[in-house]
């Protein structure tokens, strides 16, 4: 027993004793031995961290053990020779130890060979996991610095020559699979036939597509070769965390400096601001181009004019600017713009290209100088029904101002006469009719108006049935206009039907409702109680007395946030012409504002009172304004000049805004996609006449390209929501597209049709940046648990792969006694105790 605990302890000691021969033997050559070999799951296997080795004491193993009791009594047997010889030497103590020392390490290290120790570790398993080598195709791909012979694409079409060492390197252990990508991910045969072509380079949904491809299979490792200048950046399919192996982007050592002039962002904004109802606002980045002049140019690509065009200076090779263009379409719907930015150095070669003149642009490129848009003026017909209690200035002035608008239909009814009552029950003389059409002959007075009816006449009517019963009863019938206007109508006018009519009509159907303010609208305490108070955006009351006139209208601030009602195109504009404004008389005192309404202009008074002029709110799916001003009509009657027609431009803008929100009966939706590679998907929203959502109708959509053909796509319903029926389009090419949709019923009846556009500028993304994306590739490189690597650091990359975690590897042994080192040690520790001996003259 006693003889079993000494041999185990001193097994364990000489165990420790090789422990400095192990870490000698690390870098000796591998002629390892397998013994077996383990599969390990992906989800479990941190990706950043290395193979953690053993500690150093369960690391090593004796292959032979049986020869212990033979290393033992070697050992003892030298050991005490060793003692005896040094007690018959006369040296000094300390001479004598280190001697003595030296001995005892030779003696120990070759009677640990007897037991063949072996260092135990693990590794990639060669031939067994996957490395993907990923290379981006994209056009920005083709850049290179100037002076440079190659670009990105060739510096990597060299490093990835088969010939290469790292590669070499690289498949003695691993499986190593080429892919190309651009817009999606393809097998790369040959690196020497690649070209960068690809319009788009998506990066993540590439990531994905081999996650898929290669699901269930080990791979170890993902090489990226990209410039990191990805185009699906918002990606909703990317998850970093379920990646199953780290990515290693490789980028090249030299950071290169690029001079460009491109076009980062445009933004559009419609409003019905009638001189300049758009603006195009166009940010662009000048980089390595100091003290030039950058040039942007808006074009209509349907006539090829120049619609506007601006100038501004470089300041810094680092260059930010922003230009705005406000203009007026010339005709309504669909229309499309380019906007392009160059220097005057490029001016011929963008305006036309040729091969030589883009090969000696002084930017390194031009793709990125051009984008188009669209823009859509939605066109009518708008009907606007126009309803007033007595015949006054207002309708004409209207009528007046909306003849210059193609766009907008007015149909007014206007009442000329209240009805009348009866004065005698039992005289049989007297007529049923009303005495205004007394005289005008039986066959007139017989379909006259009677006495308990108004007389009403109609104008603008489309049809001679339009409107004869005078204001609509029907859904079918209100539900055709796009807005209504009320003017001086007291709120016994209308039916209580009516009124509920017009109610549905502004919050279900999506309508406008103004009302105007005269002698006899919001006087009635009764309104309060009707639908119509419940439009009307204030609580209204029976307040008779009123600050004294006149009256001088002034916009709020939030009223001068409102395009529509602006008549200048700034400030300072708005205010002088506030100030040379005509005054007015009649005003109504509304009630207390209800929440969510908003005053947006103010009638002011000789004592600088303001009492709210121009009220608004949201109603459901519309919208409805008071205006408590009477006599707005002043404004265009006693213009200073006939050229000036602010008047009715203020009506114009007006009819405008209450028409241009009320939805249609068919109406077309376009969701462009976050990525490349998704196509646009087309919505078609129907509805019946009641403004219902309409199913099992026929929608065919048709979309024509810009100088191509037409092609016609059937739309099915969708799934989700009620008289909503989609279609997908995709295209690899940039360009403008026209898309028109056609509804019909069941029974071939047509429904209606809508049009809209859409424009896809295939460069925009590419070369929205030319520098390499490093921080976006070193993110990338995080989120999975790998690194960017140098191309100077391939060689030590592709040697250091195997030590890392990968899903299959291998337990191997080292055999650690039959190494050079121990032999050279012991040698080594024999001949410095000779020298030592000999130098003391022991020897």
């Amino acid at each position: 027993m006693m003889l079993d605990r000494f041999s185990s302890a001193l097994l364990r000691c000489m165990q420790s004793s090789v422990i400095a021969l192990a870490a000698l033997a690390q870098s000796a050559p591998a002629q390892s031995t397998i013994t077996s070999t383990e599969q390990l799951n992906n989800a479990t296997l941190p990706k950043t961290e290395q193979v953690d080795p053993l500690p150093w004491f369960d690391n090593i193993v004796l292959a032979a053990p049986e020869w212990l009791p033979v290393s033992i009594v070697a050992f003892l047997i030298l050991f005490a020779l060793i003692v005896w010889n040094a007690s018959k030497t006369k040296l000094p103590t300390q001479t004598l130890t280190v001697t003595v020392l030296l001995k005892l390490l030779a003696v120990c290290l070759l009677c640990l060979c007897l037991l063949q120790p072996m260092r135990r570790g693990e590794r990639a398993k060669p031939q067994d996991n996957l490395v993907a080598i990923m290379l981006d195709t994209s056009q920005s791909m083709q850049l290179k610095a100037p002076g440079a012979t190659n670009d990105r694409l060739e510096k990597f079409k060299q490093i990835l020559d088969p010939n290469q060492n790292w590669q070499t390197r690289l498949q003695q252990d691993f499986d190593v699979r080429p892919y190309r990508f651009g817009r999606r991910l393809e097998t790369m045969n040959e690196v020497a036939t690649v070209n960068a072509t690809e319009t788009a380079s998506s990066i993540l949904h590439s990531l994905n597509s081999l996650q898929q491809r290669l699901n269930r299979r080990p791979l170890a490792a993902v090489m990226l070769f990209s410039d990191g200048n990805l185009t699906d950046n918002e990606s909703p399919d990317w998850n970093a965390e379920s990646f199953p192996s780290p990515i290693y982007p490789v980028i090249d050592d030299e950071e290169l400096d690029f001079q460009d002039l491109c076009i980062d962002q445009i933004s559009i904004q419609q409003t019905d601001f009638e001189t300049s109802p758009a603006k195009v606002e166009v940010q662009y980045h000048a980089t390595g181009l100091p003290d030039q002049t950058a040039t942007i140019q808006l074009i209509d690509l349907q006539t090829g004019e120049v619609v506007q065009e601006t100038s501004e200076e470089i300041r810094d090779s680092n260059h930010r600017g922003k230009v705005s263009f406000r203009f007026r379409p010339e005709t309504p719907g669909v229309v499309f713009y380019e906007v392009l930015a160059f220097t005057e150095l490029d001016r011929e070669a963008l305006l036309n290209p040729t091969a030589e003149g883009i090969e000696q642009s002084s930017e390194a490129t031009l793709l990125n100088n051009a984008q188009i848009v669209s823009l859509d003026r939605k066109s009518g017909p708008y009907r606007l029904l126009y309803l007033t209690g007595r015949p006054n200035w207002e309708y004409k002035f209207l009528r007046r101002s909306l003849q210059e608008d193609a766009e907008i239909q007015l149909v007014g009814l206007v009442r000329i006469a209240k009805k009348e009552p009866k004065f005698s029950f039992r005289d049989r003389s007297v007529s049923s009719t009303n005495p205004l059409f007394s005289g005008l002959g039986d066959d007139q007075e017989d379909t006259a108006e009677q006495y308990d009816q108004p007389v009403i006449i109609r104008l603008g009517v489309k049809e001679s049935e339009e409107l004869s019963d005078g204001f609509p009863t029907t859904e079918e019938e209100l539900f055709a206009y796009h807005a209504v206007i009320l003017d001086d109508i007291e709120s016994d006018f209308l039916t209580q039907d009516q009124m509920l009519l017009l109610r549905r009509f502004v919050s279900n159907r999506g309508g406008g409702l103004l009302m105007l303010g005269g002698q006899e609208a919001f006087a009635s305490k009764a309104m309060r109680d009707t639908p119509l108070g419940e439009l009307a955006p204030f609580y209204p009351t029976n307040q008779t007395g009123k600050p004294i006139g006149p009256y001088r209208i002034q916009l709020t601030k939030e009223g001068m946030l409102q395009p529509w009602l602006r008549l200048s195109d700034n400030e300072d504009g708005e205010r002088n012409q506030t100030r040379t404004q005509l005054i007015h008389n009649t005003l109504n005192l509304p009630g207390e504002l209800k929440p969510g309404a908003s005053t947006l202009a103010v009638a002011q008074t000789r004592d600088r009172l303001s009492i709210p002029a121009l009220i608004s709110q949201r109603f459901g799916r519309g919208r409805s304004a008071a205006w408590m001003i009477g006599d707005l009509w002043r404004s265009a009657m006693r213009r200073e000049s006939t050229e000036d027609d602010s008047a009715g431009q203020a009506w114009r803008q007006m009819a405008r805004w209450l028409v241009n929100d009320a939805p249609s009966r068919v109406e077309l939706r376009i969701n462009e996609p976050g990525t490349a590679n998704a196509p646009i998907t087309i919505s078609t929203n129907v509805r019946d006449e009641n403004f219902l959502p309409m199913d099992n109708a026929k929608v065919a959509v048709t979309v024509t390209p810009m100088g191509g053909d037409p092609v016609t796509l059937d739309a099915v319903m969708d799934d989700q929501a009620s008289g909503v029926y989609q279609t997908e389009f995709w295209s690899a090419e940039g360009s403008a597209f026209h898309v028109s949709a056609e509804v019909q019923s069941l029974d071939g009846t047509r429904v209606g049709e809508a049009q809209s556009g859409w424009s896809q500028n295939t460069g925009a993304e590419e070369f929205s940046r030319l520098a390499v994306n490093t921080q976006r590739l070193e993110q990338l490189a995080k989120e999975t648990g790998g690194r960017v690597v140098r191309v100077s650091e391939l060689d030590q990359f592709a040697a250091d792969l195997p030590n890392q975690r990968v899903p299959i590897r291998e337990t191997w042994l080292y055999p650690l006694w039959h190494s050079p080192w121990i032999l050279t040690i012991a040698i080594g520790c024999l001949c410095m105790e000779w020298t030592i001996r000999r130098i003391k003259g022991m020897a």
